[in-house]
């Protein structure tokens, strides 16, 4: 059963066009790497498809229901999600309170940082879990800038799952990490989708995407090419 259907999406910034006629489907369930050099489309194309880019034209469908120009908040609250696009304060969070903004950002937007320094219990106990989930329990209390980067991007899936994603989209998840570092985090890829979540990742390297992807697409001048 196809989760998304992306149909002639063109999508422009400024004069530049960042994604042109893009067309591809994604079954529930798979995860589906998007490959390509450098100025192929690829963060584009996710931005595209988790509303941060506007469509000039083309569609998206999502669990069978029309989303086109949709906002990113509104594509989180029907459960597509693209890690690591939360708003942040201008002040410094910790690791469990940039988790706690995840959860209160579907429904408060940029109140969810206010609300986020005075968490209920039920906020406290959500997430622990999450940071549990992604390995993170130890790190709560951490400052979330003094972060590695193996561990910022674990923050930046606990913060997408905070938001039950039916449709997970990750920017890189393998090629930004070093080499020893991957083998962990394609274990948290698997699992999520053990869990029930379908992904949508990208990859500069396709031997790097097939360490987790079921099918691997080649992106070209934003878009997708035999």
């Amino acid at each position: 059963m196809k989760i998304l259907e992306v149909v002639g999406l063109t999508c422009r910034a400024g004069a530049v066009t960042v994604l042109d006629a893009l067309s591809f489907t994604v079954e529930e369930g798979e995860i589906i790497a998007l490959c390509g050099p450098a100025g192929a489309g690829k963060t584009a194309c996710l931005r595209g498809l988790s509303g941060a880019l506007p469509p000039g034209s083309g569609r998206l469908i999502f669990e069978g229901r029309e989303v086109t120009g949709l906002r990113p908040r509104e594509l989180a609250r029907e459960g597509l999600v693209l890690a690591g696009e939360l708003p942040a304060p201008p002040w410094s969070l910790t690791v469990g309170e940039a988790v706690a903004l995840a959860l209160a950002w579907p429904h408060l937007g940029r109140l969810a940082a206010l609300r986020a320094k005075w968490p209920d219990a039920r906020t406290r106990a959500r997430v622990a879990a999450l940071l549990d989930r992604v390995g993170l329990a130890a790190e709560r209390g951490r400052p979330r800038d003094g972060l590695r980067p193996a561990a910022l991007w674990r923050l930046e899936v606990a913060q997408a799952l905070a938001l039950r994603p039916r449709l997970l989209l990750l920017d890189a998840p393998l090629g930004r990490l070093s080499p020893d570092e991957r083998p962990a985090a394609a274990a948290l890829i698997s699992a999520m989708r053990a869990a029930g979540t379908t992904i949508v990742l990208t990859e500069r390297e396709v031997t790097t995407a097939k360490i987790v992807a079921d099918r691997v697409a080649a992106l070209a001048r934003g878009r997708v090419v035999p």
